[in-house]
């Protein structure tokens, strides 16, 4: 499949996921409480500092490996599910201290229902790795939306029935058990059970690198929530996980997926023709003009459209919102680094510099925390920033491409950027950034700034504009009926 062909199947499976889960929370949000929210969020948060333990990164392992033989996928199977065997019991366990720690019975309930997820995430391994090495993203992509279907469904009826915060808990586990059983339906051929260990020490050393990478990043992450909710309380933790949820759902879902398919297509680049630099350069060239406007936008407009979406109780989301979104712009520039030190094996350096980034970013989100929900926003651009400094002259390093190239880059993005942003801009600044300015001029400020993006794309002859014409020649059938690889 191209990789052009991929994109559109992984970003249809990943809106379709996105915009269902977004309608059920906008119906959460006028069911529920912050203070509902914020047990399940601290449960949540609680139950991930276990599950940094699933970072172990067998699925990239699988993507990455040169030489695929039987006995490498049957030791990671094994590896993952003894794993995720052993993460289902430490959560359970740790329903029983965590909720007499955090003050609130609730948190162990749902604790000890989040305990299954685990499970049901170590029956799907194996098909769901082997359908994205061999970047069949049609099948993962209806799974993923069915899923979300799944736990949308099940979580508002349930809170609509007075379920509260175990509505959402039940929605989580819902959707991981559609997800396990679509992945052994649909991918059928890859389902199996062998178990081996084999390659047991391949496989744990490559695991180990990887969770130390993005497990230290999750843990920072878990870590901060729950010190918020021990801090500030749960109401404030239930609107700060408003923020992130929304801060998450663009970040993952958009820049995400789009890297998960960059991430396949460069492995195979590798494996092919020991070069990633174009395909990375090209990536980075086009994920910054699509997500910086975005980001930045909703940044500029948080406070009109949190009340717009989820009602004046959830208001005191916007400011932690808005930091949220600056913060991500920055975590765009740097945000394919692991990509690069797995496929170029030096994830041991990355080690290093994961390590000094959680001590800053937990530091940093902390001190903060201890102030107030906006300054503990602050806290992670401040981890942004270390990021960035920290990865930026790697990835240049290991993709191949110049310090030039890299920042002409963010200016071309940077410059299409100003243009999508400065009428909202406009807008906000005129009605002295009232949560109540009118949605038609909303609508008409947005409407604007994506004209202005699209006019300085082809003023500036940027590469997005070929995508895009490809698209609407796609979408109206005038477009060539078969696209090329690439």
């Amino acid at each position: 499949m191209s990789v052009r062909r991929s994109l559109a199947w992984a970003f249809s499976g990943q809106f379709t996921a996105a915009f269902l889960l977004f309608l059920a929370w906008l119906v959460i949000a006028r069911l529920l409480t912050p203070a509902e929210v914020g047990i399940f969020a601290i449960a949540y948060a609680s139950a991930g500092i276990v599950n940094i333990l699933a970072a172990v990164g067998t699925n990239a392992y699988i993507v990455r490996e040169l030489e695929l033989e039987p006995a490498k996928i049957d030791t990671a199977f094994t590896v993952n599910a003894i794993l995720y065997a052993t993460l289902a019991a430490l959560i359970f366990l740790l329903s029983f201290p965590a909720a007499r720690f955090l003050g609130s019975p609730g948190v162990g309930e749902v604790l000890r229902l989040l305990a299954l997820r685990p499970l049901f995430m170590a029956l799907e391994f194996r098909p769901s790795a082997l359908l994205q090495r061999e970047m069949r993203f049609k099948p993962i992509s209806l799974i993923t939306g069915g899923a979300a279907a799944v736990n949308a469904t099940c979580m508002v009826s349930l809170a609509w029935l007075g379920h509260s915060y175990m509505a959402l808990a039940w929605g989580v586990v819902a959707g991981s058990a559609f997800s396990a059983i679509a992945y052994n339906i649909l991918a059928a051929h890859h389902a199996s059970l062998r178990l081996s260990l084999a390659h047991w020490r391949a496989v744990t050393a490559f695991g180990l690198r990887m969770l130390t990478i993005s497990g230290l990043a999750l843990l920072v992450q878990r870590v901060s929530e729950v010190i918020l909710g021990r801090l500030q309380g749960l109401a404030p933790l239930g609107l700060y996980t408003r923020a992130t949820q929304i801060s998450d759902m663009i970040f993952f879902n958009l820049f995400g997926t789009a890297t998960r398919v960059a991430f396949v297509q460069m492995s195979k680049d590798h494996r092919e023709r020991g070069a990633i630099r174009e395909t990375f350069l090209r990536s980075l060239e086009l994920l910054t003009a699509l997500m910086w406007p975005l980001l930045l936008g909703l940044a500029v407009l948080a406070k009109p459209a949190i009340f717009i979406l989820y009602g004046e109780q959830w208001l005191a989301a916007a400011a932690p919102l808005s930091l949220l979104m600056i913060a991500q712009v920055i975590a765009v520039g740097f945000g394919m680094n692991w990509e690069l030190f797995v496929l170029k094996d030096e994830t041991a350096r990355q080690t290093k510099i994961e390590g000094v980034r959680a001590g800053l970013s937990l530091t940093a989100f902390t001190i903060g925390a201890s102030i107030s929900l906006t300054a503990a926003a602050i806290g992670r651009i401040i981890d942004c920033l270390a990021g960035f400094l920290l990865y930026h002259s790697h990835m240049k390093r290991l993709a191949g491409i110049t310090t030039r190239e890299m920042w002409r880059a963010f200016a071309a993005s940077f410059l299409l950027t100003l243009g999508a942003v400065a009428p909202p801009l406009m807008l906000m600044a005129w009605t002295d950034w009232s949560e109540r300015t009118h949605p038609l001029a909303l609508a008409g400020a947005v409407a604007a700034g994506i004209g202005l993006w699209l006019a300085l794309a082809v003023l500036i002859r940027h590469p997005l504009v070929p995508e895009l014409k490809r698209l609407a020649a796609l979408a109206t059938r005038r477009g060539p009926r078969a696209e090329p690889e690439a």
